[in-house]
């Protein structure tokens, strides 16, 4: 049975790959209408609180994958395309992601000031351009969201989340602690993602949305090892002594994902449809940098020690056409 799935998997490869790069090329298109002329004019009143990085997380990374991979992978659970509002409210709440993230990084805003901007957006004044941007696509989310309310409840719990992760930043926490950390950071993420979309959610998909957003903040922290270890981090990957055991807890997760999934009561076809989506844009690509950091054990005696790699070493480059290759692989051979 476990041959049989593998080769249709191998069989619906070149539909999937084919279905999410044009799911990506209908995204970077709405971008360049729709979102780079606000980035345009945020760049050209710079206060210098925008940072070009800040652009491309925007137009490269969350405000392209979280459209494209995930609300594209929503759609497909539901069985009904992606309407207009839709896509705007989703790319917005992609577009603030990184600049969201910052607010806690960077320091460019206070807890105080963060809880009004999420609370009362249309009251508050934005101090910097990084704020006005946000503002600009938190007010424009919100407007377009079918149930504005529960989105905003949706941050403010990501909002939390966030707070709660500050502690990674120092000493004393237990593998426990970093666990629950990391899980409910992916998991309100997740939840507030889907907030985006009109088809209300019920309770067995939002435990599965739980589930396998950890496993997506889990997938963050595997390819943000070097700069987490750069800054001092405490993660699942950075505190991991054994890749194998980070490995196996990955995988056990994503079974549990995959089984939450087929109980959501979804039709099976679209549930299989979802989690090839969210496995190939995500997770399999996962496994190809857990080789690589696995490799490097060798170096360190056999006890993972990220303190002891250099960049090369912890940044696994999903460029390369090697690694994209091996990704395909893992798809296959976890197909769900």
């Amino acid at each position: 049975m476990k041959k049989n799935n593998i080769a249709i998997a191998s069989l619906r490869v070149p539909f999937l790959v084919n279905a999410i790069l044009q799911n990506l090329r209908v995204q970077k298109k709405f971008i360049q209408k729709n979102i780079n002329p606000h980035l345009n004019n945020a760049w050209k009143n710079n206060d210098r609180s925008i940072e070009e990085n800040d652009i491309k997380k925007i137009t490269g990374y969350y405000g392209l994958a979280v459209p494209a991979i995930l609300g594209e992978a929503f759609c497909a659970l539901r069985g009904k395309k992606m309407t207009g509002k839709e896509r705007l409210a989703s790319t917005c709440q992609g577009a603030m992601t990184g600049l969201f993230d910052d607010f806690f990084d960077k320091q460019r805003l206070s807890d105080e000031g963060l809880m009004d901007f999420l609370i009362k957006p249309d009251t508050v004044t934005a101090n910097s351009t990084t704020e006005n941007l946000f503002l600009h696509f938190y007010t424009t989310a919100l407007n377009n969201a079918p149930q504005p309310k529960l989105m905003q409840e949706r941050l403010y719990r990501v909002y939390h989340a966030q707070v709660l992760s500050k502690q990674q930043a120092g000493p004393g926490l237990s593998y426990t602690d970093i666990e629950n950390i990391t899980l409910l950071k992916g998991a309100e993420s997740l939840l507030f993602y889907r907030t985006a979309f009109g088809n209300p959610t019920n309770a067995k998909e939002e435990k599965m949305l739980y589930c396998l957003g950890g496993l997506m903040q889990l997938s963050n922290d595997i390819f943000d090892v070097y700069k987490d270890q750069e800054q001092g981090i405490h993660t699942l990957v950075t505190t991991a002594k054994r890749i194998k055991d980070l490995r196996l807890f990955f995988s056990s997760l994503l079974a549990i994902g995959y089984e939450a999934a087929y109980k959501t009561g979804y039709p099976r076809k679209n549930i299989k449809l979802f989690l090839s989506i969210i496995s190939l844009g995500i997770f399999s690509r996962c496994y190809v940098c857990l080789d690589q950091l696995e490799k490097l054990e060798k170096k360190s005696g056999n006890i993972f020690d990220p303190a002891r790699y250099n960049r090369k070493d912890l940044v696994c480059d999903m460029d390369k056409g090697k690694n994209k290759l091996k990704s395909l692989k893992y798809h296959v051979k976890n197909s769900p």
